[in-house]
């Protein structure tokens, strides 16, 4: 328990109903133990962190098997149903836990739902589930998405709290080799592309009004690397003008309303980033600086606003910049892309121009060096031969 909880008095109900305080920052806390594990439930409200304990305790009866352990009849999509809302729902980050959700309900629970937890062999998971997935043609990040979910859930099973397995059938389970799969191109815009993209992107009516107000704000993710959605979280305060810099430190994901009876998706902006590392300081060019500097001065609505706002200064979805995106593509004759495509046209660029491969990781802000080299393979293989292509025969 963290030293915030225990700064306030606890309001106590009876033995195995949890507990409610309030923390030092304000938030309410609902806390109840169960198999040893203290559970935590947050609001800003006592109500809030009350209704979502009364909602945790609810699933708990409906858990599927009794508290002795000696149910022997769960099924597998008993079980993994239950450990998804009661063990990974408070455990991931909203966008996380969809992906996982969605991995069960597609992948998993189709194919060895109807099996019993315990009958469960290495030999039918990797025929059922695994070879299954391979020879239906699924990515392999899919195939690997899959594996890594259930060998969680099981070692979750093997608990002493909770036993419901033995032994964990999917550690002998064997995953094709990644080479196996068709690896898709990523897909970059060309300096021809390029320049039809930004003559669209900056273009005006007759009456002088740009036809794409957030044009310049696709040049701008073009020459930052920025992933949409930490583009959509910048605000103006976060431009350090002088020192012509970015602070990335926030991102917006759309995720399932999991408060909602409806399940809506919602936006929702986050203080945490995709890893560690995206969080960075970003220097601007002077494409990117003049960007900013036009977008100013007609989106404009003070320093904590968005900077790709909405013409009323709301913050912009993802899917209306997206749709932009594939607007100007069409009209500039570019084949069709994702907006994706700007980001890797950024990192292509600097490849190029004969930037170290740490230095572009840096710039993305991804996690390890060799994510952006695997990304980037192909760009790094052309600039190797035209490196050797330089180099005067060696006699």
């Amino acid at each position: 328990m963290s030293k915030a909880c225990n700064d306030q008095k606890h309001t106590r109900n009876s033995n195995g109903e949890g507990s409610i305080f309030q923390r030092s920052d304000k938030r309410w806390c609902a806390q109840i133990q169960v198999d040893g594990i203290i559970r935590s439930f947050y609001g800003i409200k006592r109500s809030d962190a009350a209704k979502m304990l009364s909602l945790y305790k609810e699933t708990l009866r409906k858990k599927p098997w009794n508290n002795n352990g000696e149910n022997t009849k769960v099924t597998v999509e008993e079980f993994i149903t239950w450990w998804l809302v009661n063990v990974k729902l408070i455990q991931l980050k909203p966008t996380s836990y969809d992906r996982l959700e969605c991995t069960v309900k597609n992948q998993i629970i189709p194919r060895l739902g109807s099996y019993r937890l315990n009958e469960l062999t290495t030999q039918i998971i990797q025929e059922k589930l695994i070879d299954d997935l391979f020879k239906r043609g699924y990515s392999f990040s899919h195939v690997k998405k899959a594996y890594l979910a259930l060998n969680a859930c099981c070692k979750y099973a093997l608990l002493p709290t909770v036993r419901k397995l033995d032994y964990n059938p999917v550690s002998g389970v064997v995953l094709p080799n990644s080479w196996k799969f068709d690896s898709s191109k990523i897909r970059w815009l060309n300096r021809n592309e390029i320049r039809k993209f930004k003559k669209v992107c900056i273009s005006k009516h007759k009456n002088g009004k740009y036809c794409y107000p957030l044009g310049y704000g696709m040049i701008f993710i073009m020459n930052t690397g920025l992933r949409l959605c930490e583009a959509l979280a910048l605000r103006w305060k976060d431009v350090n003008w002088k020192e012509r810099r970015i602070d990335v430190s926030h991102n917006v994901v759309t995720a399932v309303d999991r408060n909602s009876t409806t399940k809506k998706r919602i936006q929702i902006n986050q203080r945490y980033l995709k890893t560690r590392s995206s969080k960075r300081i970003l220097p601007l060019n002077n494409t990117a600086y003049e960007a900013l500097t036009k977008i100013k001065e007609f989106r404009y609505f003070g320093e904590n606003s968005y900077i790709l706002c909405t013409k009323n200064g709301t913050q912009n979805k993802p899917r209306n910049f997206c749709r932009t995106f594939e607007s100007i593509i069409k009209r500039a004759g570019i084949e069709k892309c994702g907006i994706h495509a700007l980001r890797h046209t950024f990192a292509t660029e600097l490849f190029r121009k004969g930037t170290d491969v740490k230095i572009v990781s840096s710039l993305l802000g991804h996690s390890s060096v060799d994510i952006t080299y695997n990304i980037y393979i192909h760009v790094l293989q052309e600039q190797k031969v035209k490196a050797i292509s330089k180099i005067p025969e060696i006699k």
